[in-house]
């Protein structure tokens, strides 16, 4: 399957067999006001700031609550030191607030905790702090030489000026 970008005028245009990719992520809102954007991958269709029409966005002024990374398959790699970063890159292509590991580091997600099914939350410096512009996740190997590997990616956050939410009682 094949995508084709325009950038003049912002569109994506998709040729040959569709089927749902959630590594360009998602979103839901809990009642707390909080919404998580949710990505599922393989090895070779990690999250990047390619297609950032595609991609989900996570706007400026968002704080950045929490990121947790669920291996479903264990990831292989050939040299068997590829760790994964994760984190986030400006939506405007631009460096800002481009941080590869700045949800998860490769400290945390080295080849051998990555290889075996394990939840990971995440400890990178944009963790807790809120965005000034507008960003896309980032997930890269630290060797490009991963065999095999799926897994889910959590990132929670606050959008800006949500106010005060009291969350109703009872059920």
């Amino acid at each position: 399957m094949g995508f084709e970008s325009n950038t003049g005028t912002g569109s994506v245009a998709h040729y040959g067999p569709r089927e749902t990719n959630q590594s360009f992520g998602g979103t839901s809102t809990n009642r707390s006001g909080e919404i998580q954007a949710v990505y599922q991958f393989d090895f070779d269709e990690l999250p990047e700031a390619t297609n950032i029409d595609l991609d989900n966005i996570i706007p400026s002024g968002a704080q950045i609550l929490s990121a947790e990374f669920n291996v479903i398959t264990a990831f292989t790699s050939t040299s068997t030191t590829s760790d994964l970063l994760v984190g986030l890159a400006d939506a405007d292509g631009g460096a800002t607030i481009t941080d590869a590991d700045g949800l998860l580091t490769a400290a945390q997600l080295t080849q051998t905790v990555i290889g075996t099914t394990v939840v990971t939350s995440g400890t990178g410096a944009l963790v807790g702090t809120t965005l000034t512009e507008a960003a896309v996740v980032t997930v890269a190997p630290s060797v490009d030489d991963l065999l095999t590997g799926r897994a889910n990616l959590v990132v929670t956050y606050r959008p800006a000026n949500t106010g005060t939410y009291t969350a109703p009682t009872g059920t």
